[in-house]
C-alpha cells in the first residue's frame, strides 16, 4: 500500500476541504434549481389541465370524442378522456384502450381533483409527467378525467448543463488550492519528514529513536513531545513485558490448566498445564471452547460470564474424552481484552478425577461391605431368634443351628481380617519384614494350606520350580498368602480331577510365576474388574466356597508392594478355556 507524506496528506486535506466548501453550496443550489424546475413543470401542467377542463366544459359537441378533439386542437397537444371505470373514451398515441385508475395521478385526482406522477419512459430514455384532472367539481358524484402526458426532456437538459458546470468547477478549485498550499509548505518539508520518520519508528517498535536535529521554531514543542512520548512508551513497554513474562512464568508453573477468553468467548491464550491436558489446544487459539472440547456447559458458562450483565464467577464440571474429570472455575475478567470490547473471562481447570474415583471406590466399598456383612448377620439373627423362641426348637436342631451361626460368624471374622489385611497393604510395604525368601518354599506352604480343598476335588499341583533355585526379597507370609489366594481360586473354579499348573520364567532380573487352571474361564467383560474389592464373576458360588471377594484385591496389593505386576489372561494363549494369573517379583540379585 502506497504511503503518502505529511505534505501530500496536507495538500489533499486542504484540496478536499476546498472542494467540500465549493460543492456544498453548488450542490444545494443544484437541488433548489431542480426542485424549482420540477415545481414549474407541475404548475404549467396544472394550468394546462385546468384550461383543458374549461374548454371541454364549454364545447358544444355532444360526443365526448369530438369534444376532446376540439380540446386537443385548441391546446395543440393530445389530451385523453378517461371514464371513472378506467376506460379511455378518447384515445391518444400514448394512451391505450384502458387506463389504470390505481395510478398515483388518478388516485390523487379522485381525492384532490388534480394529480401528477413523474416516471421514466424506457422508449424515449427520459422522464415524462402524467397529469390528471377531475372534470366535475362535485367529489360525491362520478366524473370523467382528463389525462395529459408531458415530456421532461427539456428539464433534464437544463439540469445536465448545471451538473457540467458543477463538475468543471470542482477540479479548477482543487487545482488552485493545490498550487497555493504547495507553495506555502515547501519550506516545512524537511522538518515534518524528520518527525514523521521518528513517529513511524516508534510505532514500529523502535522506542529508542529520537529527533536529534530540532526543526524550525514552530515545530520544536512537537518534536520535544514526540521524544518524551518515545521515552514514556519505552519505559511502559519494558514494565509490561516484565509483568507479562512474570505472569506467564506463574501460569506455566501452575499444576492447574488456565484458559484466557476474550469478550467474544474465544480462546486468547493457555498455559503449559492446559496444553498437557488438551494436546491440541494451541490449534484452538481464536476459537470457541466448544470447538475444542465437547462441553456445552463450559461454552454456556463462558458466554454468560462475557455477557454485559453476566455473573462474576461460575463453576462447571467437564469430562474429557479419556474419562478425566475437571472442575472448571470461570471468573469474569474485565482486563483480558481491549477497553470497550466487553469483559473477558479466565477459566481454571482443576483435575478431580482421582477424587471422583476415590468417591466411587468409597461408595462401592461401603455398599459391598454392607452387602457382604448383611448376609451372615441376617442368618445369625434368624437362627438366634429361632433358638430363643418359645417353645425352643428340638434338641436335634439346636446343634445344626449353632453350627450355622458359628459358620457365619467365622465368615464375618474372615471378612474383617481380610479388610484389615487389605488396609495394612494399602498403607504401603513394610520393608522391615522383607527378607531373602525362597518362592518355592512359599508355594509349598500355600499348597499345604489348600490341601484339604484340593483333596475334596481330586486336584493336584504341577509345579516346575525347585527349592533353593531362586531367592527374592519379600515378606514370606505375604508371598505365601499370594500363592494361596491364586491356588484357592484355581481349585475352586477349575474342574475336578484336573491339575493346577504353576510355571515360571526369568527375564530382566525378575521372576514371573503363572498359576493356571482348566476351568470355564473369566468373561472378557469381567476381566478389567476382577481385582476390585468384593467383585466376583460367579456371585452365586461365593457362599459355596466361603469366599470374601477380597482375595484378588489383596493379591494385587501384595504384588504392587513388592515392586511387581499382576494380570489375568483368560483363556491363556494357545488354549480354548481356562484362566492364567501371572505376577512378577524382582529377584534378590536384581534388588
Amino acid at each position: 500500500m502506497m504511503k503518502f507524506s505529511f505534505r501530500n496528506k496536507l495538500l489533499a486535506a486542504v484540496c478536499l476541504t476546498a472542494a467540500i466548501c465549493v460543492s456544498l453550496p453548488l450542490g444545494f443550489a443544484y437541488y433548489l434549481l431542480k426542485a424549482d424546475l420540477a415545481a414549474d413543470s407541475i404548475k404549467n401542467a396544472g394550468e394546462t389541465l385546468e384550461l383543458a377542463r374549461r374548454i371541454y366544459l364549454k364545447t358544444d359537441h355532444a360526443d365526448p370524442v369530438e369534444r376532446m378533439a376540439a380540446v386537443s386542437n385548441i391546446l395543440g397537444r393530445e389530451v385523453a378522456l378517461v371514464s371513472p371505470e378506467g376506460k379511455t373514451l378518447s384515445r391518444t398515441s400514448w394512451a391505450g384502450q384502458n387506463w389504470s385508475m390505481s395510478r398515483s395521478e388518478m388516485r390523487q385526482a379522485a381525492v384532490d381533483g388534480m394529480g401528477f406522477e413523474a416516471e421514466d419512459n424506457p422508449d424515449h430514455g427520459h422522464r415524462i409527467l402524467h397529469s390528471a384532472i377531475r372534470i366535475a367539481k362535485d367529489m360525491d358524484s362520478p366524473s370523467d378525467y382528463l389525462v395529459m402526458e408531458e415530456s421532461l426532456e427539456g428539464l433534464a437538459e437544463r439540469l445536465e448543463t448545471v451538473r457540467n458546470v458543477f463538475f468543471w468547477a470542482l477540479p479548477i478549485v482543487a487545482l488552485v488550492c493545490y498550487a497555493l498550499i504547495r507553495f506555502m509548505i515547501l519550506n516545512l518539508t524537511s522538518s515534518i519528514e524528520s518527525m514523521v520518520r521518528t513517529a513511524e519508528a516508534v510505532g514500529q517498535g523502535n522506542y529508542r529513536r529520537r529527533i536529534r536535529n530540532l526543526p524550525d521554531e514552530e515545530f520544536v514543542p512537537l518534536a520535544e513531545s514526540i521524544n518524551w512520548m518515545a521515552e514514556r512508551i519505552d519505559a511502559h513497554v519494558g514494565i509490561i513485558t516484565s509483568q507479562k513474562n512474570k505472569l506467564q512464568a506463574i501460569l506455566n508453573g501452575m499444576w492447574d490448566g488456565v484458559m484466557v477468553l476474550d469478550g467474544s468467548c474465544r480462546i486468547q491464550s493457555v498455559n503449559r498445564a492446559l496444553q498437557e491436558i488438551i494436546p491440541d489446544i494451541l490449534n484452538g487459539i481464536g476459537r470457541h471452547p466448544l470447538e475444542i472440547m465437547p462441553s456445552p456447559e463450559l461454552q454456556d458458562a463462558c458466554m454468560e460470564l462475557t455477557s454485559p450483565e453476566g455473573r462474576d464467577a461460575i463453576t462447571v464440571q467437564v469430562t474429557l474424552s479419556d474419562g478425566r474429570i475437571y472442575d472448571v472455575n470461570i471468573v469474569r475478567s474485565p482486563h483480558t481484552v481491549e477497553p470497550g470490547q466487553g469483559p473477558g473471562a479466565i477459566a481454571v481447570f482443576h483435575d478431580i478425577s482421582r477424587i471422583k474415583r476415590l468417591e466411587t471406590v468409597r461408595q462401592d466399598f461401603v455398599a459391598n461391605v454392607s452387602h457382604e456383612l448383611r448376609t451372615p448377620l441376617t442368618s445369625i439373627k434368624g437362627y438366634t431368634e429361632t433358638l430363643l423362641s418359645d417353645p425352643p426348637p428340638p434338641e436335634s436342631l439346636r446343634s445344626s443351628f449353632l453350627a450355622t451361626i458359628e459358620k457365619n460368624a467365622n465368615h464375618m471374622c474372615k471378612i474383617v481380617d481380610d479388610l484389615l489385611n487389605l488396609s495394612r497393604l494399602e498403607s504401603g510395604p513394610d520393608r522391615s519384614k522383607f527378607v531373602p525368601t525362597d518362592p518355592a518354599t512359599a508355594l509349598s506352604d500355600a499348597w499345604q494350606a489348600c490341601a484339604s480343598m484340593a483333596a475334596k476335588r481330586n486336584v493336584e499341583l504341577v509345579a516346575k520350580v525347585s527349592k533353593g533355585q531362586y531367592t527374592v526379597q519379600a515378606d514370606p507370609d505375604q508371598l505365601m498368602q499370594l500363592f494361596r489366594n491364586l491356588l484357592e481360586n484355581a481349585i475352586k473354579y477349575g474342574p475336578d480331577n484336573k491339575p493346577v499348573k504353576v510355571s515360571h520364567t526369568v527375564e530382566n532380573g525378575r521372576i514371573r510365576f503363572t498359576v493356571q487352571d482348566e476351568g470355564l474361564g473369566i468373561p472378557a467383560a469381567d476381566q478389567p474388574r476382577i481385582f476390585e474389592r468384593f467383585y466376583s464373576v460367579e456371585k452365586f458360588r461365593r457362599n459355596e466356597f466361603g469366599s470374601t471377594g477380597l482375595g484378588l484385591a489383596i493379591s494385587r496389593h501384595i504384588v504392587s508392594n513388592h515392586g511387581g505386576e499382576i494380570r489375568v489372561q483368560s483363556p491363556p494363549e494357545g488354549q480354548s478355556n481356562g484362566t492364567a494369573f501371572t505376577f512378577t517379583i524382582p529377584l534378590e540379585s536384581a534388588s
